[in-house]
């Protein structure tokens, strides 16, 4: 067979132009059902004199890359070929030309603050329709790998101990152009001090780089001088850009900056190699992810204030009750709950620890002794007080004083009888316990609180909604790693991924003819 009977039209054809009836699944109805009759003003850009109109309209394409990702497609150029394949995308399109992989990528690129308004006009939505209890939010948190290379890693204990030798080297060459040039360097820093010798040898010196180098092939001082002193230039200015993009952070990578090398699960070497990454957390209320955020830290402490303002603004409600794990548990968030009106339910960092038979019989401890409030004491298993020895004031990362209280033993413990079982490997004269006291207090109460059989209960519902949310994406959606670079794209991309989740889990309640009954597991003995 040749083509031109194709050509000749001599070979017989079936006619594919026939109407197919397209049922609409329940996902794809919640998917509407959370798109249509939102604001999309965001979207749209001052009209241009000249040029081609959009490909499609901000409905269709938000439409179209929601769908993509319910469908486990991720990239640009896969969701390109679902568009000229997929017949709920065929139908949505209704004829029109697909938006090529650079039209979809330049559409999230262009449009990340549009695209976060309209996760929350959905949340909105979900909040009208019920199927939110508004009453309390559940945190978590994971980490998810960067497209940068795995091995592009800067650190800043290896700039700090470097940046001294280096200055060191700029201070002799330095030395070496004054005794050699009539330049006036004094008083300069040293980065405009290499500038200056830079300036000088080019406006004097013709021949500044050498036809060959390499072994057997000499260069002349000013040559020397002139390569070594762009050298130091370029290190001192990488090393000062590089501590600049990292003032709270111990490394990063050179080819996405914003990314940050942590320890991930996923260790296939199981080597403990760190990988580039970003710390993704999510705020969820029956089921829903109701707020989301991006972050280049690797603890989880300070995401949550920023999480829950970023949510809250964007929110018709503010909610009363705070759920979290251990990894948000310190004085600053307890503080900021306070002062926000919102009862903690954050399990305390020791809780689990402290229910073991061998810390509880521990009687070196000072959760195991008794505290005296009004002489501001502890008293230990054989009657003896630990007083206020001296008081230690740090700051946090926020710029917060923390007090914490030293206790030592007022009268010795050389000749206790107890003291190798109260004082474990420890040739110290005297017990000394450390506490903070404020910090404490938040603990005690929040121990109260998930004691409770409310508390229980809402920790339970936390594990299946917060840790649910993450199971379904990373396990069943397979999403692991990310495929844009910088802070401001990884969060759009979130942003889309949980939009979609929320999308999957309404359609699941759409099936079952749920709508309107807030998802939230009773203990059927609680009270």
């Amino acid at each position: 067979m040749y083509i031109t009977d194709f050509c000749n039209h001599k070979q017989s054809y079936l006619d594919l132009n026939i109407s197919i009836p397209l049922k609409v699944t329940d996902h794809e109805a919640a998917l509407m059902l959370m798109l249509q009759g939102l604001d999309y003003s965001k979207f749209e850009k001052p009209k241009k004199k000249s040029g081609r109109p959009p490909a499609v309209d901000s409905y269709t394409m938000m439409l179209i890359l929601l769908y993509a990702r319910t469908q486990g497609k991720y990239s640009s150029r896969d969701t390109e070929k679902l568009c000229k394949r997929d017949l709920f995308l065929l139908k949505v399109l209704d004829g029109k030309k697909a938006p090529d992989h650079s039209t979809i990528d330049r559409f999230i690129q262009q449009h990340s603050d549009a695209i976060d308004n309209l996760f929350y006009q959905q949340i909105n939505r979900l909040g009208s329709l019920g199927e939110l209890t508004k009453n309390i939010v559940f945190q978590d948190g994971t980490k998810i790998e960067s497209k940068a290379n795995r091995y592009t890693f800067i650190w800043k204990k290896s700039i700090k101990k470097n940046l001294p030798k280096l200055i060191n080297h700029i201070e002799e060459i330095i030395h070496e152009s004054v005794n050699l040039y009539p330049i006036e360097l004094e008083n300069s820093s040293p980065e405009d001090a290499l500038k200056s010798i830079i300036e000088y040898l080019m406006g004097t010196t013709d021949n500044l780089k050498p036809n060959k180098t390499g072994r057997g092939h000499r260069i002349t001082a000013e040559q020397r001088i002139f390569r070594d002193t762009n050298i130091y230039l370029k290190k001192l200015e990488d090393y000062k850009n590089q501590l600049d993009a990292m003032p709270e952070r111990n490394s990063m990578s050179k080819t996405d900056p914003d990314a940050t090398f942590m320890r991930m699960k996923e260790d296939h070497m199981r080597n403990g190699q760190l990988k580039p990454a970003y710390n993704l957390q999510v705020l969820v209320d029956g089921g829903y992810i109701v707020g989301n955020y991006a972050s280049s830290d690797r603890t989880d402490y300070a995401t949550m204030i920023p999480a829950i303002d970023h949510m809250h603004e964007r929110i018709d409600w503010k909610y009363k009750k705070y759920c979290a794990d251990s990894g948000y548990d310190c004085q600053h968030n307890h503080e900021a709950l306070e002062k926000r009106d919102i009862e903690s339910y954050i399990k305390p960092m020791k809780y689990e620890h402290s229910k073991k038979r061998k810390v509880k019989s521990d009687i070196g401890l000072k959760d195991n002794m008794t505290y005296d409030k009004d002489n501001d004491c502890f008293i230990c298993s054989r009657g003896k007080k630990l007083v206020l020895k001296h008081l230690k004031v740090k700051k946090d990362k926020y710029g917060n004083e923390q007090v914490t209280h030293v206790y030592r033993c007022k009268r010795g413990c050389k000749s206790c009888l107890v003291k190798s079982a109260c004082m474990k490997k420890s040739k110290a004269k005297y017990k000394q316990v450390q506490i903070n006291h404020t910090l404490a207090e938040f603990q005690r109460k929040s121990t109260e609180r998930i004691s409770s059989p409310l508390g229980k209960e809402i920790r339970v519902n936390r594990s299946i909604q917060a840790e649910g949310a993450f199971a379904q994406i990373k396990n069943n959606w397979s999403f692991k790693r990310f495929l844009r670079k910088g802070i401001k794209g990884i969060h759009t991309d979130w942003n889309l991924m949980c939009m979609s989740m929320n999308i999957i889990h309404l359609g699941y309640r759409l099936a079952r003819n749920e709508l309107g009954i807030p998802f939230y597991h009773t203990l059927e003995n609680s009270a």
